[in-house]
């Protein structure tokens, strides 16, 4: 009985526990200069390049972190939807640069 009993208060705690550890979930701040492929230099398109692969890292840390706390909001998914929103105009402008540039 003092086990179960003990499990049972083991239990409680991780589950009051979950939203405080989901708080030190730092979500990624988004970058928002994509250059135009019109007219970005190669420079300027592999910078946001590898700015596009970091901050897809975050967020791919940023939502391993909420689960691992335990968070079920919303947060995760905002943020994955963020990301695919800036991949895509990523890639418009990064089709636009190949095209311009003779390399499709």
């Amino acid at each position: 009985m003092k086990r179960l009993v003990i499990t049972g208060m083991v239990l409680f705690a991780q589950l009051a526990a979950a939203p405080v550890f989901a708080g030190n979930c730092s979500e990624p701040t988004p970058f928002t200069e994509i250059p135009s492929g019109a007219s970005a230099t190669r420079e300027q398109m592999l910078a946001a390049q590898r700015a596009m692969k970091a901050y897809d890292i975050a967020v791919k840390a940023f939502s391993d972190c909420l689960k691992d706390a335990g968070d079920t909001s919303n947060r995760a998914n905002v943020a994955i939807d963020k990301l695919e929103h800036m991949a895509q105009r990523f890639n418009v402008e990064l089709h636009a640069f190949k095209e311009r540039n003779g390399a499709s």
